[in-house]
């Protein structure tokens, strides 16, 4: 999304590798929607189109917490072998710190400043937000007393930034370039389970993405219970003194994940399934979703939804607002949702 040239750059790397089956090895062999975004420029049209859509509901979402004004902002985000690695690896860590660093482009390709960005930024610009350690800890210590055990750090391990899952929430949460003053909590979560450590945060299909060790890791956390930790974050938080952002930071489904369609294209029918139960307001739909079902349809990152969908259920809240942006060939479809309390503007 911060690039232009790498809107599409899975897609135009596979088909230079020759990683593709038969069948799709040529934009012609396409999903008619695929073959329409590829158009005659290789996707630049639409991937302008598709960056229009993604900020105007980001926009949108700023909005309505710059109106909430919050203590805090808890991002459930991801994390694909960059704080977790074979030394270590939770189902999920709360991260406890005064500062967080960020360095927006560290994974961009090549590491060497080769990718242009859209707002002209060096490429090792590094960014610095504040914590909320004092509600960090309280989150952590009601937790363990609801019977959860999140790991919690005051340190990032193996690099001192936070990982690009919650580098890039705040990145486009100010894509205007408004600042961003509210205390963050990173709330990590173990979405790519089975793939995290033989995959080492690489693309996942074409090539062989882990020669020598194709057997999978332990899984991650499933839906349900990240879903019931996210109703107990719920429940202490209405009784807390301090009003709470949540923020899930993820994509729905992703063509590198989706193995059945080769690894080219995102599931559209069942993000399709999922967003018509957000849109809703049926979140137990999401609680009583398979692990190995959300796997299937490349929708790893989902369970980073469901702490904050679980919270959703136990504040009674449902989406005022909610829209789907579908894609074929840029990787994963998009849904940006704002679920307030009532009588809150929007």
């Amino acid at each position: 999304m911060f690039s232009d040239e790498e809107m599409s750059a899975r897609a135009k790397a596979r088909l230079a590798n020759g990683s593709l089956p038969p069948e799709l090895d040529s934009p012609e062999k396409w999903p008619e929607p695929m073959q329409a975004e590829w158009g005659n420029d290789q996707g630049a049209k639409f991937a302008a189109i598709h960056r229009d859509q993604y900020f105007d509901g980001l926009k949108r979402i700023r909005a309505a917490i710059d109106s909430f004004r919050p203590d805090a902002v808890i991002i459930f985000g991801d994390d694909q072998y960059e704080c977790f690695r074979e030394d270590l690896v939770p189902a999920y860590c709360v991260f406890v710190g005064d500062k967080f660093l960020t360095k927006p482009y560290l994974r961009a390709r090549g590491l060497g400043g080769d990718t242009l960005n859209i707002w002209h930024d060096p490429f090792d610009l590094v960014l610095e937000n504040d914590g909320a350690p004092e509600i960090a800890k309280f989150l952590v210590n009601a937790l363990l007393g609801e019977g959860f055990d999140p790991a919690y750090s005051y340190s990032l391990p193996h690099q001192e930034y936070l990982g690009h899952a919650f580098a890039n929430t705040l990145l486009y949460l100010d894509h205007e370039r408004k600042g961003w003053p509210y205390p963050i909590i990173p709330f990590a979560i173990n979405a790519y389970g089975s793939a995290l450590i033989r995959a080492k945060g690489g693309l996942v299909g074409g090539n062989d993405p882990a020669p020598g060790n194709r057997e999978p890791d332990p899984p991650g956390p499933t839906p349900r219970r990240c879903f019931e930790l996210g109703r107990a974050i719920g429940r202490m938080l209405l009784a807390s003194p301090w009003r709470v952002a949540l923020v899930a930071s993820a994509s729905f489904s992703h063509g590198f994940l989706t193995e059945k369609n080769h690894h080219l294209y995102p599931d559209l029918e069942a993000d399709l399934a999922r967003f018509t139960e957000l849109k809703s307001g049926n979140y137990m739909a999401w609680r009583d979703l398979e692990l190995s079902a959300l796997e299937d349809s490349g929708q790893h990152e989902l369970v980073n939804w469901c702490p904050m969908i679980g919270a959703m259920e136990e504040a009674g809240q449902k989406p005022t607002y909610c829209e789907f942006l579908q894609s074929f060939l840029m990787n994963s479809n998009k849904c940006v949702a704002i679920i307030p309390p009532a009588g809150e503007a929007q």
